[in-house]
């Protein structure tokens, strides 16, 4: 999934979320009006009972809506966590054949030196005969 889907699907989630909590509203309101109606005069339990079905259905209904907006976040922010578990796993890698590179270019300073101070016996006598003076500004006398 790219990044753009991503956001795409998190823009939808959080207009499903906004329309849920509007229908939440819408649904609370309603309650609030058909209890003052209810309490404010002698119902017939018939339409009570069918008042009462109404609001179990639209509480259904939003519960219904609650889970797609879970379902709808929660795949990008599970995808989110699947990406970046595998950059981690590519940073210890890296980390791992930087340690490897590390050791080697160590062990090439180190045969670095060892050439140079074989040179330097090889050459030191050589050069004490000529009379140079060595890259320190000694002379060879």
């Amino acid at each position: 999934m790219s990044e753009e889907d991503g956001a795409q699907q998190a823009r939808e989630a959080m207009g499903l979320f906004a329309k849920s909590q509007e229908q939440a509203l819408k649904v609370a309101g309603e309650t609030i009006n058909r209890i003052r109606g209810v309490a404010g005069a002698a119902a017939d339990p018939e339409e009570l009972l069918r008042q009462v079905a109404e609001l179990s259905g639209a509480v259904t209904g939003l519960a219904g809506s609650a889970t797609g907006v879970a379902g709808a976040i929660a795949q990008p922010l599970q995808d989110f966590i699947v990406q970046q578990r595998k950059l981690a796993e590519t940073i210890a890698k890296f980390a791992e054949v930087q340690a490897e590179l590390s050791g080697v270019v160590a062990e090439f300073a180190q045969r670095q030196a060892s050439t140079v101070a074989a040179l330097e016996k090889v050459t030191t006598p050589v050069l004490g005969l000529m009379g140079a003076q060595r890259a320190g500004g000694e002379t060879g006398s």
